[in-house]
């Protein structure tokens, strides 16, 4: 039993590559190439240098050395860094300029989940198109039938969707460092990419058109953000191994082939199709070609995975900081508790994207907004990261500054690019975002009026046996327990007794749990229960710090 678990915690970095990485992965089908089309074809290497240096930058430097380390109960994102920061007990900065802060990243985060399966999905059917003209007209149906099937998989998990994924994820990375590795070994100048001096020569003499160049660069790194928001579902160690080990070496063999092909055939610089010109494509090599366009297909719609397991993580700890509503969820792993299922989220989140596929009907119309939700929640992210920092009395403040100086500049550098196309599809994400926000602050203002009635009505959990024997409310057969806190005894009292009035009955016998506020999963060391019985039935359970 032992050794079979052993074996299974050994190749979660495969499910990681396969739920995680997905979005990054399939950048290679794009990024490259719309970069490249932007300039003249001499600019190859600067190209490609941007790219290397962005991905490395943003996601090996940013997220995977620096975010990486700050989580929250093993949980990453914008609001487990806000989690971090209310727990520091720092009230230097007003809590609701930190609550505005972290709504307006988390909402971004949210919106790039509506429009990342969109665009991946139908970018995907309409490879096929470009391989069987014939199925055009099919083109929408086809997506919107793939996203119901993509999001009625949702329930069996995070978990078992990874072990299905990562395989076919595993050979698409293999796919690309091999078709990438080829044209390199023909083309070894292509290796002076590795000059961070080539990427910003051509940034420098490009003027304004660079922030034009560096919006197509960003695509090279979106998904980035889902990579700290999921750290959740399989750990620190998993996802880091899967990024080193396989995604990272694949994607600079990758890039560097493309740099290198349009070295050699300048004219496939403007070729959509740039990255399948890699693989073999004279007549002896159809199958492969066809096995490839699969394969990408395939890729390319498993690259929405990783910003739904986000949003499902998201989510649950917007609920926990009382920012959305307590929507039921599914957990969907015994042994890891963070893998979760919200199905009310799960059919939103899916009929928002069928509704964007059926308004914009193709990718490129919705290719403008992605990049800008995931760059502006990249900033957040640094704030955010900062503001921990800042509260630590170990962490010098000077060291803090001047990183948190180079991250905005990284960030806000993606973001200002982004927003050159924002009349071109890119306040989509805005206007999602401004409605999420909506909710967000309505919910949050509405819980605290709610709370602030409660607390003029504060009763101990003796007062509310008595309640009970006294108030002649109607009495049921059975037992009704209710788990709560210990941090706000008093406050729960108060909202069950609440419970009670309006539901105008209560069970013959009230049982309440009070958990230690610090009591984070089961295996947790907790002390003996101490028991309390109260008038009307009432049990009063307390169990202690371990």
């Amino acid at each position: 039993m032992n050794g079979s678990t052993d074996k299974k915690s050994s190749l979660l970095w495969l499910a990681a590559l396969g739920v995680v990485f997905g979005d990054i992965g399939t950048s290679p089908l794009y990024a490259f190439q719309s970069a490249i089309a932007l300039t003249s074809t001499s600019n190859a290497v600067p190209i490609v240098s941007l790219i290397i240096w962005t991905v490395f930058l943003v996601v090996s430097m940013k997220y995977a050395f620096l975010m990486m380390r700050e989580d929250y109960k093993g949980e990453g994102g914008v609001f487990a860094l806000f989690s971090l920061f209310q727990s520091s007990g720092n009230r230097r900065i007003p809590r609701g300029i930190m609550i505005a802060i972290v709504v307006f990243g988390a909402s971004l985060m949210l919106g790039d989940g509506t429009l990342t399966p969109a665009i991946s999905v139908l970018s995907a059917v309409q490879g096929v198109v470009t391989v069987h003209p014939g199925f055009a007209p099919y083109t929408v149906v086809t997506t919107c039938v793939i996203i119901i099937l993509l999001f009625a998989a949702q329930r069996f998990g995070t978990g078992m969707l990874g072990s299905v994924f990562g395989p076919v994820m595993m050979l698409w990375f293999a796919a690309l460092g091999v078709m990438g590795l080829v044209q390199i070994v023909q083309h070894l100048g292509v290796l002076m990419a590795f000059d961070p001096r080539e990427g910003f020569r051509l940034l420098t003499h490009s003027g304004w058109h660079g922030f034009v160049i560096m919006g197509a660069v960003t695509l090279a790194v979106t998904g980035a953000e889902a990579l700290y928001a999921d750290l959740s579902h399989f750990g620190k160690s998993p996802i880091l191994k899967a990024w080193y080990y396989v995604t990272f070496p694949a994607l600079l063999l990758n890039y560097l082939g493309q740099a290198a092909y349009v070295m050699h055939d300048p004219a496939a610089a403007k070729n959509p199709s740039l990255f399948f010109l890699l693989c073999p494509h004279d007549t002896h090599a159809l199958q492969l070609r066809s096995a490839l366009v699969l394969l990408a297909t395939a890729a390319t719609i498993i690259a929405s995975q990783a910003m739904i397991s986000a949003v499902f993580t998201l989510v649950r700890q917007a609920k926990s900081l009382s920012l959305l509503p307590p929507f039921l969820s599914r957990h969907t792993n015994s042994k890891v508790r963070e893998q979760i299922y919200i199905p009310t989220i799960n059919f939103l989140l899916g009929s928002a994207c069928i509704f964007l596929i059926i308004v914009f009907q193709t990718s490129d119309s919705l290719a403008n907004a992605y990049g800008v939700a995931v760059t502006g929640a990249m900033a957040v992210t640094s704030v955010l990261w900062a503001s921990v920092m800042f509260s630590r009395p170990d962490t010098s403040p000077w060291k803090t500054g001047i990183i948190l100086l180079g991250l905005l500049v990284l960030d806000l550098s993606l973001f200002s690019s982004c927003l050159t196309k924002f009349f071109e599809g890119g306040y989509m994400p805005f206007c999602i975002a401004i409605l999420i926000m909506g909710v967000m602050f309505s919910w949050y203002r509405g819980k605290a009026l709610i709370d602030r009635e409660i607390s003029k009505n504060i009763i101990s959990p003796r007062q509310l046996g008595d309640e009970l024997e006294a108030s002649g409310i109607l009495r049921v057969e059975g037992t009704r327990a209710y788990i709560t806190r210990d941090s706000k005894p008093d406050h729960s009292v108060s909202s069950i007794l609440e419970f009670h009035r309006r539901t105008k009955d209560a069970s013959k016998t009230v049982v309440i749990l009070m958990l230690p506020s610090s009591w984070s999963n089961p295996h947790q060391v907790i002390g003996d229960p101490v028991l309390k019985k109260h008038a009307g039935g009432l049990w009063e359970i307390t169990v202690p710090h371990g």
